[in-house]
């Protein structure tokens, strides 16, 4: 009787742990994977009014680059 206290108390507890995380962090799943979804969206029906290889960025000095 004590062996499966023992065994309940070493494997349920951290089944029980598990399984309680797991449920909590589905509903963040699901939102997250909605966001990229959208946002995979967004990039493929093109937001953007210019192509990429057609943007001509300013070149920004950085703190790092010599004057």
């Amino acid at each position: 009787m004590s062996d499966l206290l023992n065994i309940a108390a070493n494997v349920g507890f951290p089944m029980a742990v598990a399984a309680y995380l797991l449920i909590r962090i589905e509903g963040q799943l699901k939102e997250l994977t909605g966001a990229i979804h959208d946002m995979r969206e967004a990039v493929l029906t093109g937001i953007y009014s210019t192509p990429f290889n057609e943007i001509h960025r300013e070149e920004s000095h950085s703190l790092y680059t010599p004057t």
